[in-house]
């Protein structure tokens, strides 16, 4: 029997992902944004519950989206090029991370 991956498994992977690229790539400007990034990931990845499908698929394109891009930005040198790559996922998670710290909990 397989095991199913939930988004938290997946948000636990993009932070993996994150600092594997932050510990290698020669920007400081992305090692800062990532570890960053990874941080704030951490210290809510418990808190993540995606009650539809299509959240857990959505962490799931963004892990494949990450694990894509880890190569192009571990060899840039760049910056500016290695910021542009990275912006629609870390906007993407800065949402997220956004929601969760700022959500709500209604009791009913």
């Amino acid at each position: 029997m397989s095991e199913q991956k939930m988004g938290t498994q997946y948000a636990r992977e993009i932070c993996e992902i994150f600092n594997e690229i932050a510990e290698k790539t020669e920007v400081p400007a992305i090692k800062d944004s990532l570890m960053a990034l990874s941080s704030d990931l951490e210290s809510i990845h418990k808190k993540l519950y995606f009650k539809t499908q299509k959240g857990t698929e959505d962490m799931q394109k963004m892990v494949a989206d990450m694990e894509a891009l880890k190569d192009k930005l571990l060899v840039c040198k760049d910056a500016g090029e290695a910021e542009t790559m990275c912006a629609p996922i870390c906007g993407t998670l800065e949402k997220v991370i956004k929601h969760v710290k700022t959500m709500k909990v209604r009791m009913t």
